[in-house]
């Protein structure tokens, strides 16, 4: 079947990352507000801890989506490396999709149980050392609940991403709202309540819960999946179960690697900070990762919507709609980002300043830390159509840039005590580096781009977008 990007894609997925930024920026307050400085700083640790959790998933993620994608477009095998390709409108393989999705739930039954168990002993003694100073246990008890929700978030993870592989994006992005409806309301409930960072962890085992569970129902619902799938006769035997995660693993520990290697030149920047800095400076530095990271969310939601669209175009070996997808994702993504920057340093600062005059973002710091988030994902956005193509020729570089990358934050934040300004010039000076300027010339010569005429080519089919927009309306 044809994967194609619809208006309700792009409509529903803007609503979804402005719905989700919207809940992110209310939080952002209320913990700010009702959490005091040291279990502000701990509960975004808790939110680093638990996205090493799900690097557990070790790219089996995106892997297996890619596959349904190409399942959906028509292949008829899973190749260790590129792809079948498939001519015309030629209808998905449900026995072979069957097969993905029982190999994908034992992998993950797996992985998740590995993840909480870890969470809970190796990463209980973590937390119980950077709190020692934090009387009571409410902050234990909080954590116990958040391992939970990070297991079942864990299970779960594959269900939106088969969703979006299969075209279905709008719907992905609706359950988003709607998870996300109940996350606000309900952190912001308990935090009424006085239940504190326990309350904030229940919120969140909530949104996960509810947003996986939907994902796992529209799934089989769409295009009457479940149905079809029940209709195959056959359960794949463990040997096709082997065999198709053998095929599955050669790129997926390459995709694991690379999202470990993206987690130490991003996220890890808190805990080393948390190593080095009180819990309250912790805070106003994750406070405003934070932000760079809802700033980067909202100027890359393009950049989501057309991923199985690219990655059919390439099973199909439509080059002109490769060139014109990522023109439009660039460009839309460069010019979102700049105005989103504005808005987060005019409004984004003067409400954390009203709600907590005592914690101090100033806009070099928020400048910094966003110019970092912009790089990954620039880099991101051109390095995602290799992997589309099934091709993670990227992960040397990015291994040996995370390498670089903790080495020189150690450094910085630690012998020469440059504090986070230590770890914001090693973010940004290892990206600088290679990664930032070599994966874009690369992905310019291979689809004959350049920067000008990638920008042309993005006008003319925005223009044209618009014109067949006004054209349904009249």
């Amino acid at each position: 079947m044809q994967v194609k990007v619809k208006r309700s894609d792009v409509v529903w997925s803007y609503l979804g990352t402005f719905f989700s930024l919207c809940s992110n920026l209310i939080t952002i307050p209320l913990v700010v507000y009702f959490l005091d400085q040291d279990m502000l700083g701990l509960w975004y640790v808790f939110v680093s801890v638990g996205t090493i959790a799900i690097l557990f998933d070790f790219g089996f993620t995106v892997t297996f989506a890619r596959n349904i994608t190409y399942c959906w477009s028509g292949a008829r095998r899973v190749l260790a490396e590129g792809v079948e390709f498939s001519e015309g409108q030629a209808e998905p393989d449900f026995a072979l999709m069957k097969r993905i999705c029982d190999t994908c739930r034992m992998v993950y039954l797996l992985v998740s149980v590995v993840a909480l168990v870890l969470m809970l002993t190796v990463g209980t003694l973590y937390i119980m050392h950077i709190s020692r100073e934090v009387s009571g246990y409410a902050h234990i008890i909080a954590w116990f609940i958040y391992a939970i929700g990070t297991f079942l978030n864990l299970y779960f993870n594959y269900y939106d991403s088969f969703l979006r592989g299969v075209g279905a994006v709008d719907t992905a992005n609706k359950n988003r709202v709607m998870a996300r409806a109940v996350h606000l309301a309900l952190m912001t409930l308990l935090l009424l309540c006085g239940t504190g960072i326990v309350g904030a962890s229940v919120a969140y085992l909530a949104y996960g819960l509810m947003f996986r569970l939907l994902g796992r129902k529209r799934f089989y619902a769409f295009e009457g999946i479940g149905e079809k799938l029940k209709a195959v006769a056959t359960r794949a035997s463990h040997s096709e179960m082997m065999e198709l995660f053998r095929a599955i693993w050669h790129n997926a520990w390459r995709d694991g690697v690379i999202h470990v290697a993206t987690y130490c030149c991003d996220s890890l920047s808190v805990i080393i900070c948390s190593l080095y800095l009180s819990l309250a400076d912790t805070g106003v530095y994750s406070i405003a990762v934070q932000i760079g990271m809802a700033v980067a969310t909202i100027s890359s939601v393009l950049h989501i919507v057309y991923q199985p669209s690219i990655q059919a175009a390439y099973v199909k070996q439509n080059t002109d709609k490769l060139r014109s997808s990522i023109s439009v994702i660039m460009w839309v993504y460069i010019c979102s980002f700049a105005l989103a920057t504005v808005l987060a340093i005019v409004a984004g600062i003067p409400v954390l300043h009203i709600l907590k005059p005592e914690m101090v973002i100033t806009i070099p710091l928020l400048l910094g830390v966003c110019a970092n988030q912009f790089l990954l994902m620039y880099i991101k956005c051109y390095t995602y159509y290799l992997s589309s193509t099934n091709r993670l020729i990227y992960m040397p570089a990015f291994v040996i840039s995370a390498i670089a990358c903790v080495g020189l934050s150690f450094l910085l934040i630690g012998p020469l005590k440059l504090g986070v300004w230590g770890l914001i010039i090693a973010q940004v000076g290892v990206q600088l580096a290679f990664n930032a300027w070599y994966w874009q010339r690369f992905v310019h010569r291979e689809l004959s781009l350049s920067m000008p005429g990638m920008f042309a080519m993005a006008r003319v089919q925005l223009k044209e977008e618009l014109a067949k927009f006004k054209n349904r309306r009249a």
